[in-house]
């Protein structure tokens, strides 16, 4: 083949849309996964982004365990029960989607990286992905069920999650950067109980 023909076939293939479940298939392999996160919290309203830190446990077949360290003690538990919040006193409280709506929403994206049904985000957003599984991005651009919390999310990762990137309605936003992946360490006692929400 013909150096000039071979680069422009290359081209061509590049430019093809790629499929978001083939990018991030590889992620529903691990039934557990641990990670820590830095956050970014940007508001209009604010002259100085807000900075926290804390960890975040994926299981698969029981929910997401997302744990607010700094500034402020913070746990949110998404399961089959539905949203849990967990204050830095130990009190608890159920609240609706409606009243969290940014972390139902994470929660939502979470669930469906790991549980590999992008699809099911299909109700809400559209997903689109480029790159390879070693290297992909998505970007998921709401529908009108979500518009009103969320104008669009990016993801970026690899072997695991990496970064997420939240733009919300009025010019809020919401940067999370994740490290210390750990795949496939069990779910210790405590997060047992705080993902069966009794």
């Amino acid at each position: 083949m013909k150096p000039l023909l071979f680069l422009s076939a290359g081209l061509a293939l590049a430019a093809q849309p790629v499929s978001p479940e083939a990018l991030t298939a590889h992620l529903r392999e691990a039934a557990v996964v641990h990670l820590a996160f830095r956050q970014t919290r940007t508001l209009a309203a604010l002259s100085r982004p807000v900075a926290s830190s804390g960890s975040l446990v994926l299981a698969r077949d029981l929910g997401v365990i997302w744990e607010l360290r700094r500034p402020v003690a913070m746990t949110y538990v998404m399961g089959p029960k539905g949203l849990l919040v967990v204050s830095g006193d130990g009190r608890r409280e159920r609240r609706s989607a409606r009243e969290a709506p940014v972390v139902a929403q994470l929660v939502q994206v979470f669930q469906a990286l790991v549980q590999g049904d992008l699809k099911g985000l299909g109700e809400f957003f559209t997903v689109t992905g480029a790159g390879s599984p070693a290297a992909w991005e998505l970007t998921l651009r709401p529908r009108a069920r979500a518009e009103a919390f969320v104008q669009r999310v990016q993801l970026a990762g690899g072997r695991g999650i990496d970064r997420i990137r939240i733009e919300e309605p009025g010019g809020d936003r919401l940067e999370l950067k994740f490290e210390n992946l750990r795949l496939d360490d069990p779910l210790t006692e405590a997060e047992r109980r705080l993902l069966a929400q009794d």
